[in-house]
């Protein structure tokens, strides 16, 4: 299902496709084993659409609009999921404390962290399965990148260096 969502996006995505699609399917696997689950669309639609206003809108300032993106797909072609669960589980993926009383939203945001620190971080997932994981869906440079847009953005926007990040 998640190629099936960036599909339409591989335009805006660009020559990063690839790299953002398989972040994409890694937090998607890495959330699934947190909240126990076999398959999730819920969590699909989550890591399809999580960072992807950083293209659509060329911006790291992206939480919002990728929300936005997500609950218009959702309202449009999944009306039996509660939007709303998508958009907090998106704007919330960046918190740097836990999400308490949401299950699949810290699921996501630990997900998230595993994949963004390339295991560093891994929350007791065996680095087994990081590997296993990585090998499938190749990193492809993801943290590189997301690092390198993070620092250009943080030049242009002294004052509002991280706006992704938080509390």
């Amino acid at each position: 299902m998640i190629d099936e969502l960036l599909e339409p996006y591989r335009e805006n995505l660009g020559p990063h496709y690839p790299t953002y699609r398989n972040h994409a399917h890694r937090v998607y696997e890495y959330a699934r084993i947190f909240c126990l689950q076999n398959e999730s669309i819920k969590l699909q639609l989550c890591a399809a659409f999580h960072d992807l206003a950083i293209w659509t809108g060329n911006s790291m300032d992206y939480l919002h609009d990728s929300a936005e993106i997500a609950r218009a797909y959702t309202e449009t072609n999944q009306p039996y999921i509660v939007s709303d669960e998508i958009v907090f589980i998106i704007k919330n993926h960046h918190r740097l404390r836990r999400i308490k009383g949401h299950l699949e939203g810290e699921s996501f945001r630990k997900a998230d962290l595993i994949d963004l620190s390339a295991g560093l971080i891994h929350f007791n997932i065996p680095p087994s399965l990081i590997r296993e994981t990585e090998s499938k869906f190749p990193r492809l440079g993801f943290t590189k990148l997301i690092l390198n847009l993070t620092f250009h953005w943080a030049l242009r926007h002294p004052y509002r260096p991280f706006p992704m990040i938080r509390i």
